[in-house]
Order: C-alpha cells, then sequence, then structure tokens
C-alpha cells in the first residue's frame, strides 16, 4: 500500500518540475506567448496538485483510495490538459489525433487522470534517447466505447516481457517501482473497461490502448 501512494504521489512531479522549467525559460527569452502557455499550465498544475493532495490524505485508509464518486468526465479535455503539461521538451513532439468534439464517460474523474499520467509519462521516458521523439494520443468512438491510444516511437516492450506489463512489481525500468501500469490496469477495469498493449503501427513502438464506456 505504502508503495503504490508513493508512486502515485511521485509520478507526476516530473512532468510539473519541467512545466515549470519550461516556463522560466520562456520568460527568460521573452518570448511572446508567454503569458497564454503560463495560464494553460497553470491550470493544469493546480489540478495535479489537488490530486497529490488527495492521494497524500488518503494514505492513512487504502480502502479510501479508490472510493472518488463517479461522475461525467470529458476524456477529451482530460488528454488535451495533460498534454499541454508534458509537452515541454524542444525535441519531442505529443499530438491529439481525434474527430471528436467530446467524449463523454462515466468515470473517476482523478482516477483516469493518474492513468493518463502512468501511460505519457511512459511514453516520454521511451522516447529520452531519440534524437526526434513523437507521442501520439488517438481518441475515438467505438459502438459503446471510447478508446484512447496512446503511441510513441520508442523501443516498444520486448516480446518476452509483454505478458508481465500489468502485473505487480515488474519493471524493466532500473530506478521504477513495478506499479504503475498495475495501477492503470486497477482503475480502468474498476471502471469496467478494458487495457492493452501492443506494437505501435504508426510509430513502430509501444501502443497502450484502453476503452471505457461512453456516458449515457
Amino acid at each position: 500500500m505504502a508503495r503504490q501512494i508513493a508512486h502515485e504521489i511521485k509520478n507526476p512531479l516530473t512532468p510539473m518540475r519541467l512545466s515549470i522549467q519550461h516556463l522560466v525559460r520562456l520568460k527568460q527569452k521573452n518570448v511572446p506567448e508567454w503569458q497564454s502557455k503560463f495560464d494553460d499550465i497553470a491550470t493544469t498544475l493546480i489540478e495535479q496538485i489537488d490530486i497529490l493532495s488527495e492521494a497524500a490524505s488518503e494514505f492513512s485508509s487504502f480502502s479510501r483510495f479508490y472510493s472518488e464518486e463517479l461522475t461525467e468526465v470529458n476524456l477529451k479535455a482530460l488528454i488535451k490538459e495533460q498534454i499541454t503539461l508534458f509537452n515541454t521538451r524542444d525535441n519531442l513532439e505529443i499530438t491529439l489525433d481525434t474527430q471528436l468534439k467530446n467524449a463523454l464517460i462515466i468515470a473517476r474523474k482523478g482516477q483516469i487522470i493518474r492513468v493518463l499520467v502512468n501511460l505519457i509519462s511512459n511514453a516520454v521516458q521511451a522516447t529520452e534517447h531519440k534524437s526526434s521523439g513523437e507521442i501520439i494520443a488517438t481518441l475515438s468512438a467505438e459502438s459503446d466505447y471510447i478508446t484512447l491510444s496512446i503511441e510513441d516511437n520508442g523501443p516498444g516492450v520486448p516480446d518476452e516481457f509483454v505478458n508481465k506489463l500489468f502485473k505487480p512489481n515488474f519493471t524493466t525500468k532500473s530506478g521504477g517501482t513495478g506499479l504503475g501500469l498495475y495501477i492503470c490496469r486497477s482503475i480502468i477495469e474498476q471502471s469496467q473497461g478494458t487495457i492493452t498493449y501492443s506494437r505501435s503501427e504508426k510509430l513502430g513502438g509501444a501502443c497502450f490502448t484502453f476503452a471505457l464506456k461512453k456516458s449515457e
């Protein structure tokens, strides 16, 4: 339990720090769009801080960890916010590919944000050694479900590790906890959804896809 809560608190801190550093650089260079970037990133940072505060307060009672109320959530708005937060590296491009005006689901908003943070963090880390990193989030509607895929042009997951990806305590990272994808699966399944891994057809790296029921 302690490792899971610690992971949830630690995971958003890196993109938060990078976003603030990005704003500092823009201000120092007197970039004209600094103010608009500040407004976008500040809003997302405040939401992330609220989630961290919630996770910390729930540390005393694991039974309350998934007690957040179900609400109608616009998944398109959430992924756009996270792209703004993570899109701060000069050699990395993160884009959203969708034809949907909205993507309404019934879910626990804070928990879905945690899934997005985990998946995008993994994709960003997978592209760290690329001279030109690329991540594409594809949002679509299929039957009664909203589907989101996050793909990167990193190395992908070796075939021998694919079956272990969503198991607790498994990681291919030297400093990883092995809980990120396990937590993602737990959240998505509790929301009556599914999450899978495949090799990205667009970019050649990893592709994580989850599907959740549409709001009626």
